[in-house]
């Protein structure tokens, strides 16, 4: 076996159209997808599966939030939000897998996030009870919230316009702040200093996997001892209620047993607290693409875990040999 590194994108798929290369693993790019998938009538097999790093929509409960209009301590606005957007077209967008679930994003299962998609009018229903919730007109002057994110790549730019204009469509004013990565994950993540954001979190395979990706939102693990960048039910948080408390007492137990009846259970009690919730909104997971010349090489299967493409490369065969 021998292995090429070949950094540049269109030299990487470059070579495999001239055959020079047998199997790549190339950026999850749609235009490259789609000109790989030309191919496939010559021999070449592309998969394209959801892997474990997933991106999400969150917002921000802790006492820094860079916007003194927001209205994220509100249920009915965040599930506003939810139902304002459409995830599936959202994650289309940029190439990504949709996913429902925070648990495991790489299994392509219906999580508790799948009660959520894009209804227009439930939405506007859920922002003006929102609304009379903060004692405000929203009609005379419309909710404001500030999105912010990383620049650098061209997918998150994309898809902050996009949801720009999807509450627009229901009455949320959306300013946008998009932030150098250093700045965002510096500074602001740590300060918890901004209003509506969106980064990725990576999964872990299995149910341990399943209790570290909860433990991002633990209310008893603010920064920086945990993880909570959302300050969701923790001190000084504007949120702290039953559902806070709820899922506080699950992940205690989460933490002492080993019961993987009790382990699945419970995951799944906790993660629908969140999704009922709204306290984040998985959105999509970044696509994982393998292309291999089937009719040069039998046995490749992708794996798209951190397992990596050569998980079960003692079973690849060459047929034209």
């Amino acid at each position: 076996v021998e292995f090429r590194f070949i950094p540049e994108t269109e030299s990487l798929v470059y070579s495999f159209t001239q055959r020079e290369l047998d199997v790549i693993q190339p950026p999850p790019a749609p235009d490259t997808i789609e000109r790989l998938r030309g191919l496939e009538s010559a021999g070449a097999e592309v998969q394209v599966k959801p892997g474990p790093v997933w991106e999400h929509l969150n917002f921000q409960f802790g006492e820094n939030n860079r916007n003194p209009e927001s209205l994220n301590e509100y249920a009915a606005f965040r599930q506003a939000i939810a139902y304002a957007i459409n995830p599936i077209e959202l994650a289309a967008l940029v190439g990504w897998q949709p996913v429902t679930s925070m648990l495991r994003p790489e299994v392509e299962v219906e999580g508790p996030w799948a009660q959520y998609g894009q209804d227009l009018d439930k939405a506007r229903g859920l922002l003006a009870q929102a609304c009379a919730e903060a004692g405000r007109d929203c009609q005379s002057d419309p909710p404001r919230l500030i999105f912010s994110t990383t620049s650098n790549a061209d997918a998150r730019p994309r898809i902050a316009e996009q949801l720009q204009s999807d509450l627009g469509e229901i009455g949320i004013d959306v300013e946008l702040q998009l932030e150098d990565s250093q700045i965002f994950f510096g500074e602001t993540f740590d300060d918890g200093n901004w209003d509506v954001g969106w980064w990725a979190w990576v999964s872990s395979p299995g149910a341990a996997g399943s209790v570290t990706a909860l433990q991002v939102v633990d209310p008893d693990a603010p920064p920086p001892a945990g993880s909570n960048y959302y300050r969701w039910g923790t001190p000084g948080s504007s949120v702290a209620d039953d559902a806070v408390d709820r899922f506080r007492d699950i992940l205690a137990i989460l933490r002492e047993t080993v019961d993987p009846d009790e382990l699945t259970a419970l995951t799944s009690a906790a993660e629908q607290i969140l999704a009922e919730n709204v306290v984040l909104l998985p959105i999509g997971a970044r696509s994982v693409v393998g292309a291999v010349w089937a009719d040069k090489l039998h046995g490749y299967e992708m794996n798209s875990s951190r397992a990596g493409h050569t998980w079960n490369i003692e079973f690849w065969r060459r047929i034209d040999l």
